[in-house]
């Protein structure tokens, strides 16, 4: 099977991109490196250098003929969205429109789309459903919101075959800790610097963590079983800012300051939803364990800030 991982040079998208190489899948990955990095394209995969704004990218499309698309590509910080909407637009609306677009004119045979749930706004039911009101409190929600819109209009109306997966906060290693998405890496990075990062608010605000490695099977699963319509991968499980930077130390062996700062504009007090429909639907469910998973987060980190002085 010929599959396209847009944004697999990213976090999230190469480890999926690594997760159908692993499988024997001609992979082909799509990325401008504005957010990710060459090196995290698995062995395997062939890399081509493209902004999915562009013409070339829908002819790239037509032209390669995949059996399916895995759409990661993305704008992801909340700060820069709220800042630059239009920026944020044009690549998670009117990117996705071009992919989704294109993958139909195409006869791609299943598409699965990265979404978040960001598009609920804040939580007022914990754990949250797929049944939970959709009220987005900043821009990138929305234009998360409006690309899920999208691609229901594609499969109803077009007939195409369309995973949507709402993540909750992943992380892991290749996460990038430059941006503002991500508090692990960005703490992470942080510490092993010798710097104290900045928790925005009081700390309590709660999150739903979900490990990469559990994301990237979730996606395979989406093509194996052609699934449809939309789904939350998540843990099901609730962690303060606080929780994880006792975690953070406990791993790292050290104590580690943090700094408080004002929170974060669009940003909801809790977060956690239920897999229980995906499960339900696949078989899926997650297996990593916040303490594992941030032990193994920083051994990455740690050995790649290593390598670096």
């Amino acid at each position: 099977m010929k599959i396209l991982v847009t944004g697999g040079a990213g976090f999230i998208g190469s480890h999926v991109a690594e997760a159908f190489v692993a499988q024997g899948e001609d992979v082909v990955v799509v990325d401008n490196l504005s957010m990710g990095r060459r090196e995290n394209v698995p062995p395997g995969a062939r890399f081509v250098e493209m902004d999915i704004t562009t013409d070339a990218f829908t002819q790239f499309i037509l032209d390669e003929r995949f059996d399916h698309i895995n759409h990661h590509a993305a704008h992801m910080e909340l700060r820069v969205s709220v800042e630059r909407p239009v920026h944020d637009a044009e690549v998670n609306i009117l990117g996705s429109i071009r992919m989704l677009d294109a993958a139909r004119r195409s006869g791609v045979q299943h598409v699965t789309i990265a979404s978040s749930t960001a598009v609920l706004g804040e939580f007022v039911d914990i754990p949250a459903t797929e049944e939970h009101p959709v009220r987005p409190i900043a821009p990138y929600g929305v234009s998360k919101r409006a690309m899920e819109l999208y691609a229901d209009y594609e499969r109803l109306s077009h007939g195409m075959s369309i995973t949507t997966l709402r993540y909750t906060n992943v992380y892991g290693p290749r996460q990038n800790p430059h941006g503002e998405s991500g508090v692990i890496a960005i703490f992470l990075e942080k510490f092993l610097a010798g710097q104290a990062p900045t928790i925005h608010g009081d700390g309590l605000q709660e999150r739903d963590y979900i490990h990469v490695s559990d994301v990237a099977l979730a996606n395979t699963m989406a093509v194996q079983q052609r699934v449809q319509g939309t789904y939350h991968i998540c843990a099901n499980s609730a962690a303060s800012v606080l929780d994880v930077v006792t975690h953070l130390r406990s791993a790292l062996a050290t104590p580690c300051s943090v700094h408080h700062g004002p929170a974060k504009a669009g940003d909801p007090a809790r977060t956690r939803g239920s897999h229980a429909a995906y499960t339900a639907r696949t078989g899926w469910s997650p297996v990593v364990e916040l303490s594992d998973g941030i032990r193994s987060t920083v051994e990455w980190f740690r050995e790649r800030h290593e390598t670096s002085t």
